[in-house]
């Protein structure tokens, strides 16, 4: 079900964006299969986002999270640009959750989504590089 449910959320962000991560995308099913969003998808979209964050999803993205934390280790920063565009996605993905659908996300999800606000920006990429070095 949690695969699911990222999957939903994963094509609504590719669908905006159209930001592909490998890194994400094993983690989905059918993700470059198109699309199409109907009205009950965006009538569905705040429930999909709570059921994302709670049972036995809500640790789900937490460990995606903390894996591509420790795969840009090490990863000179030319090198790490598709998981930074995974971790820009569950930013974008933690903050919806967190301030458009009240969810609670959990401390550490939470301080990753304030404290990385603006993955859009290179300044930022470029911080949280620099955060993952040596963790």
């Amino acid at each position: 079900m949690c695969t699911e449910l990222l999957t939903a959320v994963y094509r609504m962000f590719l669908q905006r964006t159209n930001i592909h991560s490998a890194f994400i995308e094993p983690h989905v099913t059918n993700s470059h299969e198109p699309e199409t969003f109907s009205e009950d998808t965006e009538r569905n979209r705040p429930s999909t986002y709570a059921a994302l964050f709670s049972g036995d999803c809500s640790s789900h993205l937490e460990n995606l999270y903390l894996e591509a934390i420790q795969q840009m280790n090490g990863l000179s920063f030319d090198g790490s640009e598709d998981i930074l565009n995974g971790l820009a996605f569950i930013q974008e993905v933690v903050a919806t959750a967190l301030w458009r659908y009240d969810c609670n996300v959990g401390p550490t999800l939470e301080s990753f989504a304030r404290e990385f606000d603006r993955l859009d920006v290179p300044a930022e990429r470029h911080r949280l590089h620099s955060r993952c070095q040596g963790s």
